[in-house]
């Protein structure tokens, strides 16, 4: 293991490696350490934490390999919910078909994210678990209303809103022994959505601005609204003001405009190499627009079953 990572990643010889194959064995593994010298760093699909063990911007003295646990795969479904396992590739959800109509931002987040061959090794949990807030899963499902279930090794499992998830840029409300188990989307009907992204290429790069939006209209007017977007602050950002503009209304470019502008208004990005403070916030209200409009073209009337076009 030490020479996969390197003997900078590794700290000294009390450095181990586990790889449980049960939330039994991984609750025995973690009541064993605790209160010890050793800190347990997880591994998913490693696509960012061996990059980070190489780099040195992460120090290991031990590393939890998550892949075999079966309780945090496939997907399960539910009569008023679909959960997805935190150990699911990236590239799966791509067509999955549990997400429905409803969960095409999901989708589009997932043939956003890196290469073909990252997203089939990067898992859904491991993408949010970094706590970036531009990462492509966090905002699509921010505006998809996922709940996430958390796991504890005393049993004492918790629920979380997408939304209460991130505490800060790279800090997540997850404890040194808390494990993303399961992500849950509840079944909407009536509702479309759509996930856009700008990066510095056109694939396999780390997102400048995403935005993730979903629609619910009733006869034609918004009934409901989710906005949700990344690189617009030090968290993902549901910019409710710009939600709140949108309901009661017919879809047309100018609502989806004026709600661009609103989100604009409440967003507070960083510069960074990729990216100036002040493009960042040219994009936001460009991608909310269109992303509304997306999501908008895509609605069927649960009444005439025509396809609403915006005007």
């Amino acid at each position: 293991m030490s020479q996969t990572v390197g003997p900078a990643a590794c700290q000294g010889d009390s450095f181990g490696y586990e790889a449980p194959g049960s939330l039994e064995e991984l609750a025995a593994i973690l009541r064993s350490e605790a209160g010890g010298e050793r800190t347990p760093l997880f591994l998913a699909g490693g696509t960012d934490l061996w990059v980070d063990l190489r780099s040195g911007k992460k120090q290991a003295n031990l590393v939890i390999d998550l892949k075999q646990l079966p309780e945090l795969s496939g997907v399960r479904e539910r009569e008023d919910e679909t959960g997805l396992g935190a150990l699911l590739p990236i590239h799966s959800l791509e067509s999955l078909p549990a997400l429905g109509r409803e969960g095409q931002a999901l989708r589009e987040a997932a043939s956003a994210l890196g290469s073909y061959q990252v997203r089939n090794r990067a898992t859904l949990g491991g993408n949010l678990g970094n706590g970036a807030p531009t990462a492509d899963m966090a905002a699509a499902l921010i505006a998809l209303d996922a709940v996430l279930e958390l796991w504890r090794p005393d049993g004492s499992g918790r629920r979380v809103a997408v939304t209460d998830f991130w505490r800060g840029a790279g800090k997540t409300c997850l404890g040194p022994q808390e494990v993303i188990c399961r992500v849950w989307l509840p079944r909407r009907v009536g509702w479309s959505s759509a996930f856009l992204k700008q990066g510095p290429r056109r694939a396999m790069d780390i997102a400048i601005v995403n935005a993730a939006v979903s629609l619910k209209t009733v006869k034609g007017v918004i009934a409901d609204a989710r906005v949700a977007l990344g690189g617009a602050g030090a968290t993902p950002l549901r910019p409710v003001g710009a939600e709140a503009a949108l309901v009661g209304q017919k879809p047309s470019m100018a609502i989806f405009r004026r709600a661009g502008e609103l989100a604009a208004e409440v967003s507070d990005p960083r510069g960074s190499g990729r990216a100036s403070r002040e493009y960042r916030l040219s994009l936001i209200p460009v991608l909310t627009e269109r992303a509304l409009t997306l999501a908008a073209e895509r609605l069927t009337s649960q009444d005439d079953k025509k396809v609403a076009r915006v005007k």
